[in-house]
């Protein structure tokens, strides 16, 4: 193990992040809170497994759908999000880039299609 102590740290982290997610989307948490909480999860805990040794990538394969949203939220948002005043400017529009009123409805997105538990 590299990146986690175990498979129980692995998912308390998976649990933590998705709880974080949760409360954005809920609104407990500004989108400016949850970015300096969460960290973006998906690269700060090498989530892709490039630090990974084998036990671990194992338990990163088991876990995939558990890491999906995170690492939707990673390519889908934290790659293009910039700060609200240049996201109105043209060059930052051009450039698909967005603030933060389009990373939450992102998030809303990624959270109501993997992290809600639907009955």
């Amino acid at each position: 193990m590299e990146m986690f102590e175990s498979e129980s740290d692995l998912v308390r982290t998976l649990d933590h992040n998705d709880s974080l997610v949760l409360k954005c989307v809920d609104g407990e948490l500004t989108f400016r809170e949850f970015r300096d909480k969460y960290q973006c999860c998906y690269d700060h805990c090498a989530l892709d497994g490039h630090e990974s040794d084998d036990e671990e990538k194992k338990l990163l394969v088991k876990y995939e759908s558990r890491i999906l949203p995170h690492r939707l939220i990673s390519e889908k948002i934290f790659q293009y999000i910039c700060s609200d005043e240049d996201s109105t400017k043209p060059v930052y529009i051009k450039a698909g880039r967005f603030g933060s009123d389009v990373a939450k409805q992102l998030l809303t997105n990624i959270a109501n299609e993997y992290l809600r538990k639907t009955t």
